[in-house]
């Protein structure tokens, strides 16, 4: 187990257990004096082909993603360092890719995601996050 975490990375959506994640992060974050990443990622992997239709959601989907991100930021206590990372495409792989590439030292996360599909999964996202990540990941219920 490290020491302490500096800068830790908390994944979000719209679901009450980002929610519940996103709050553990902030006392996670203030007992180590760490800075946080609140990382939202619209998931447009599976996308269809035609480019207005494409455009048009990915630009809704921003467009929610950025409200959701707005709306946890005003909740952030002033002793709180962090930075908003909207982002688009494969969540569990930009989740991965960015903690590798911030060099993270502990992701948190709920354990499922928004979709029905997900809940049906046990949070695939989540279970390719704890496996693949370049750090610990504590998954919160």
């Amino acid at each position: 187990m490290k020491e302490s975490y500096k800068k830790i990375l908390v994944a979000v959506d719209s679901s009450e257990q980002a929610r519940r994640a996103f709050q553990e992060a902030i006392e996670v974050t203030r007992r180590n004096e760490a800075h946080l990443y609140i990382l939202i990622v619209s998931d447009t992997n599976h996308l269809g082909s035609e480019p207005y239709a494409v455009d048009h959601i990915v630009k809704e989907a921003r467009k929610a993603a950025g409200a959701i991100v707005e709306a946890l930021e005003e909740s952030i206590p002033e002793d709180i360092a962090f930075t908003s990372i909207v982002d688009d495409g494969n969540p569990k792989a930009k989740i991965v890719a960015y903690a590798e590439a911030e060099k993270i030292d502990l992701i948190l996360m709920g354990a499922t995601g928004t979709g029905t599909f997900s809940r049906l999964l046990l949070g695939s996202t989540t279970a390719y996050v704890v496996n693949n990540a370049p750090c610990n990941v504590m998954v919160v219920r």
